[in-house]
């Protein structure tokens, strides 16, 4: 029997019930996928497969709950990353699904295998596993050899981890296992089918003891896969888990697919016949992909470029320039670590107009291109050493590269390929040298490239291991240079990466008053006053010390005896430039001396050159409520309405208070 304590609230509590439910998780209109018997629901993904002759292939998948995994056919490509909860419209043909229309769903995970991680940025540390699969005829590495290949961390090694940890500016850490061998019978390489790699990955993934946010399968290499390297595409924001290596962890393919996991595309070239570039690229220009030998995003074990390091948010505040106008600027090595922001490492010089390509996967996909992104390479690291072909670009000195594509995108967990705000899109790198087969940059003085649309002039002033001068000519260029944390940049930025750019420093500080003796003491910014005898007030003889710029200078404290003091004199030397000025006070007090004669003020030392003092980038936003709820039974409420939940609440409580007094009554 139930309580009378509960009978009595049972009824007000019913009706509170429905008003609660009817406000927050009433749908605002019909589920159309629960009227479509055809509709295929489960977690969206995107595989990018490269070959060993320089081609790719990119397609996409549905995993299912119950396990299956579909190729999808789209006649216009889909707006969205791996990871994102769909439900598809559409005719099933065989083993593929064509898609009419999607629907994306609040996220969960559909179908995923147990202890897969949820969305997550790429943190400071990650972990791998280097998965060992035997086909049948074992496997061609030792578990030591795999270890030294991916974690080894000496200071020539050329491992996974030490490849990352250079690019990243030690921002991106990497650790894991080498684990397996794991013996798996393979006899197609489909990814929708039971014994390619999809079926690897669902067989040998329950086996699988530790927890890893990537996993890279390695197996012999076998004639059922045409491919080197597999892998799942996802962005900084939402990565992706799992690659496959087919019998190659060469530098290229290693360090290229987990690229994919987290978001990066192909570094590419693009001809323009005997041009650099053309107004019109996409009849005009061809693109070869994989063939910058800059990046291990494209066919060279060469760090990653710029573009993808600001993808990555490995580049930070003025690490990264927008020049939309005209300008002078130190660019310094792209190899070296300027993580405090401190120092330019790309310039980002945008386009007249935006113009389009085909997307290299794709040809029914358009492209933007909006920038030229300008860096200088230097021999530094471990990756980064001169050669004199790097897979057909020359890398034989300090030169400044030319390359071509869209804004960098903002990471979020609802990507769209190549033009959302989610994974990052293609490079194109340009050819300074046309004519030639080589593609080369910008390696002597005076060298200059010219938008053909009549944009920016960009001209390599001078060139050397430490820094480059880069002349921007934009007629017609409005705006200021802005750093990536949009900050205004003070031009020409520093020399160096430690260093600031030449600033105001402080204001000038007034001479030491007239001390009656005492040893040599600071005047104001810079000059120490003259005193005789006596241990008083620091005046002393004319000072020579530069004082650092904008600090308050100390003058004599109050003593008497000595002789007289003659007149403190300012110091000539001017403060030099540094952190941003203080501005510099006086002496704090005039000592008092014998029976000195007056004393002229010491003129105040000279203000400091100007100091750029770069701004400080603030703290990301906190990430605001906005009324909306999702996920559960996918409710909203309106942020602009919240009168009308206040009302349907306040109408249920009555409704059951008046309820529960009438029972009540009705007992008495």
């Amino acid at each position: 029997m139930v309580p009378p304590s509960s009978r009595r609230f049972g009824a007000g509590a019913a009706a509170l019930t429905l008003v609660v439910i009817g406000l927050g998780c009433a749908p605002e209109n019909d589920d159309p996928g629960s009227t479509d018997p055809s509709a295929v629901t489960g977690e969206f993904v995107t595989y990018v497969a490269d070959y060993a002759d320089g081609r790719s292939e990119w397609w996409h998948a549905v995993r299912t709950a119950d396990g299956r995994e579909i190729r999808l056919d789209f006649d216009t490509p889909p707006g969205v990353s791996t990871g994102t909860q769909v439900r598809l419209h559409g005719e099933g043909a065989g083993e593929r699904f064509h898609v009419r229309a999607m629907d994306v769903l609040p996220r969960q995970h559909i179908g995923a295998v147990a202890g897969e991680p949820d969305t997550y940025a790429a943190p400071a540390t990650d972990t791998y596993a280097l998965v060992l699969v035997d086909l049948g005829s074992g496997v061609n590495i030792t578990s030591a050899s795999g270890q030294t290949t991916l974690f080894a961390s000496g200071p020539t090694d050329k491992s996974f981890a030490n490849y990352y940890k250079e690019v990243s500016y030690g921002k991106y850490q990497v650790t894991g296992d080498v684990i397996g061998p794991f013996p798996y019978s393979m006899t197609d390489c489909n990814t929708n089918g039971t014994n390619g790699t999809t079926g690897m990955y669902k067989a040998i993934e329950p086996m699988i003891t530790g927890s890893y946010n990537h996993l890279i399968y390695y197996f012999n290499q076998t004639n059922l896969c045409q491919w080197s390297g597999l892998g799942e595409e996802g962005s900084t924001a939402h990565p992706a888990k799992r690659t496959w290596m087919n019998g190659s962890l060469s530098c290229v393919v290693l360090m290229q697919e987990p690229g994919h996991n987290l978001g990066l595309m192909h570094a590419n070239t693009m001809k323009c016949g005997t041009s650099s570039f053309s107004s019109t690229p996409a009849t005009s220009c061809t693109i070869t992909e994989y063939g910058s030998g800059m990046s291990t995003m494209g066919g060279g074990c060469k760090q990653f470029n710029a573009y993808e390091r600001w993808y990555m948010q490995w580049l930070s505040g003025c690490n990264g320039v927008r020049v939309p106008s005209s300008g002078t600027f130190n660019l310094l090595p792209l190899e070296s670590n300027c993580s405090g922001g401190s120092g330019i490492q790309v310039l980002q010089v945008p386009f007249p107009a935006t113009l389009t390509v085909s997307d290299p996967q794709s040809t029914s996909t358009a492209v933007a291109l909006n920038n030229y992104y300008v860096e200088l390479r230097t021999a530094g690291g471990i990756f980064d050493t001169y050669s004199t072909s790097t897979r057909g670009t020359v890398f034989s000195a300090p030169t400044v590269f030319i390359y071509t594509s869209d804004n960098v995108k903002v990471p979020s967990t609802t990507s769209t390929r190549g033009g959302g705000t989610g994974n990052s899109v293609w490079t194109e790198l340009l050819n300074m040298s046309p004519s030639g087969s080589a593609y080369t940059g910008l390696t002597t003085a005076g060298q200059s490239f010219v938008d053909p649309a009549g944009g920016a002039t960009i001209t390599l002033k001078s060139i050397s291991a430490t820094g480059a001068t880069i002349d921007v000519s934009y007629p017609g260029g409005t705006g200021s240079p802005t750093c990536i944390d949009g900050s205004a940049l003070t031009a020409p930025g520093p020399a160096s990466c430690g260093g600031t750019s030449p600033g105001t420093g402080g204001t000038p500080g007034t001479g030491g008053t007239v001390g009656t003796g005492g040893t040599t003491g600071s005047g104001g910014m810079t000059g120490t006053t003259t005193g005789a005898g006596g241990s008083g007030a620091r005046g002393g003889s004319t000072g020579t010390t530069t004082g650092a710029a904008g600090r308050s200078g100390t003058g004599g404290t109050s003593s008497s005896g000595g002789t007289s003091g003659s007149a403190g004199r300012g110091g000539s030397g001017a403060g030099t430039g540094g952190t941003t000025g203080v501005t510099g006070s006086g002496g704090a007090k005039a000592g008092t001396g014998g029976s000195g004669t007056i004393s002229i003020d010491g003129s105040g030392g000279g203000g400091g050159t100007p100091s750029a003092g770069l701004t400080g980038s603030g703290g990301a936003p906190g990430a605001s409520p906005d009324g909306t709820l999702t996920g559960g039974c996918s409710c909203s409420t309106d942020p602009a309405q919240p009168a009308g939940g206040a009302i349907w609440l306040s109408l249920g409580l009555g409704l059951a208070l008046v309820r529960t007094r009438r029972r009540a009554g009705a007992r008495r």
